[in-house]
């Protein structure tokens, strides 16, 4: 979805209410994540010149396999944001950015999508290690069973024997 700046009224601003049909917007085809069900925008343009103010939240839900044992798990996102646009700096898209610059995003063509906008803000409410709970044991190594449903009878020593003299080795505490 799109907004024109151009639509922003600088005295009253634009309303935005958009509800995204299921499994949008497609969050990227390498992402380890996936919207489930639909998603909902809620926001406030508004715009001083070319400056625009961009305040709201997205409400959604992911899917995604544990990084450690490769289970499916949903999880809500509630993200509140509050972001500026500018148009860009200069004609050439090799730009120099000074520090502020890092705090804003920028537009082409009077068209801000919002569909990006919700991509970043998903990746940003998500952690960087995405686990089913925080004491996944994850899967053995040897047979590849979850080791949060049963335990396995596998006999675990190092694959390589270089590594085996740090079994003696103890950490104080």
């Amino acid at each position: 979805m799109n907004i024109n700046v151009a639509q922003i009224r600088e005295d009253e601003g634009l309303t935005i209410h958009h509800v995204y049909p299921e499994g949008e917007p497609v969050l990227g085809e390498r992402e380890r994540s996936r919207l489930v069900g639909k998603s909902t925008l809620d926001a406030m343009a508004t715009r001083e010149g070319d400056r625009v103010e961009l305040e709201g939240v997205l409400n959604a839900e992911v899917e995604f396999n544990c990084d450690r044992c490769l289970s499916s798990t949903r999880v809500p996102v509630k993200q509140k944001f509050d972001l500026v646009y500018v148009p860009p700096l200069g004609t050439s898209d090799e730009t120099e950015l000074v520090e502020e610059d890092l705090e804003v995003g920028f537009y082409r063509g009077q068209v801000i999508d919002l569909d990006d906008v919700v991509r970043e803000q998903i990746e940003l409410a998500l952690p960087m290690h995405r686990l089913c709970r925080e004491e996944c044991k994850g899967l053995c190594p040897e047979c590849g069973a979850n080791l949060n449903d049963a335990r396995c009878d596998c006999k675990r020593e190092p694959a390589d024997p270089r590594w085996a003299a740090l079994k003696q080795f103890k950490l104080d505490s």
